[in-house]
């Protein structure tokens, strides 16, 4: 199944472009991967893992894309490393202090400091402009009921059903475990 068109943040908006108008494109392309929360470049081993519907991704161009999905809440991926392109911090640094109040790229690409969670996603700008969801959301092993239900809560308010949550877990098939979504 090949996916041909994605959304793509571009001079200021997503739009919704075919492949062919993104290889066009002369700046840098990044990618942010919606279940997880990771940003990272399109070459990513570990980001390209089986076809991906336009729910799963959102692209970005450019030093102003970059600034963007970070601002959507958006980390390091730690596969593929971002941020060890160039002037990645340069272009980075102030939304990253402004956003995390975090000094250092150290700080910032540190998964113990700011750790895998999707939540931290701004789902209600995203899912207005997309309407479609990932397959699945990941978040940090051992939340509480409240927590899930405010997950819950926000895509309701959002208008949306949230899809199967849970965290990364290599001892099962599918190396995901499902938290129960409690009634509201």
């Amino acid at each position: 199944m090949k996916i041909n068109r994605y959304f793509v943040f571009n001079n200021g908006r997503f739009d919704l472009i075919s492949l062919k108008e993104i290889e066009k494109l002369d700046e840098q392309i990044w990618s942010a991967r919606l279940s997880t929360g990771l940003l990272g470049l399109t070459s990513c081993l570990s980001g390209n893992r089986g076809p991906k519907s336009i729910g799963e991704i959102i692209l970005s161009v450019g030093d102003e894309g970059l600034i963007k999905l970070i601002d959507l809440g958006f980390i390091t991926c730690p596969a593929c490393h971002p941020e060890k392109t160039d002037r990645f911090w340069e272009v980075t640094q102030r939304k990253v202090i402004k956003k995390y109040c975090l000094n250092t790229l150290e700080d910032f690409t540190n998964k113990s400091k700011l750790p895998f969670d999707a939540r931290r996603v701004l789902w209600e700008e995203i899912l207005p402009i997309i309407k479609i969801l990932p397959g699945r959301i990941y978040l940090p092993k051992g939340l509480s009921n409240e927590e899930i239900i405010e997950l819950n809560k926000r895509f309701i308010q959002i208008g949306f059903k949230l899809p199967p949550v849970g965290y990364y877990n290599p001892e099962v098939p599918g190396r995901f475990s499902k938290y129960q979504i409690p009634s509201l």
